[in-house]
């Protein structure tokens, strides 16, 4: 039986980059870089190869055990592109609580993250706002209201 939600991956095609981004929002590393050349890996994922490098992320004040597991591919390297919509069938962004999205707004902008929207938008019992990631991969902060 499923217990509880462990993480969520993301690969992306240049991991340092995609570091800095995930930093700038807010999050940590909390598994420091690992390289991997694993057998299993390529089985269980059905790939020709399982060589990869990885860290994991979470918010330093999350209470949970959920983390991002940020993959870069090294064999067969990360290709593919993301979702070129929200309205995409499938997994189609990471949502981020936020207490003061005014506030965590104009710091990320601050930081050099541009967002979809020029302000946050109101509706159904909160205040959301989206940007992307380095490879394009949705990234959606809201505050409850």
């Amino acid at each position: 039986m499923i217990e509880e939600f462990q993480h969520i991956c993301i690969t992306c095609k240049d991991l340092e980059k995609s570091i800095q981004f995930y930093e700038k929002i807010g999050l940590t590393v909390t598994t420091p870089l690992l390289e991997l050349d694993e057998a299993g890996i390529a089985r269980a994922f059905q790939l020709p190869a399982g060589q990869l490098k990885v860290v994991h992320l979470a918010p330093p004040q999350a209470t949970g055990k959920m983390f991002i597991d940020l993959v870069q591919w090294v064999k067969p390297p990360s290709s593919g592109v993301p979702y070129p919509t929200l309205d995409n069938v499938g997994i189609n962004r990471l949502a981020f609580r936020v207490t003061d999205i005014e506030a965590t707004t104009t710091s990320l902008r601050e930081r050099g993250i541009t967002f979809l929207s020029e302000e946050p938008q109101s509706f159904g019992g909160i205040k959301t706002i989206v940007t992307t990631d380095p490879d394009g991969v949705f990234i959606q902060l809201l505050e409850w209201l």
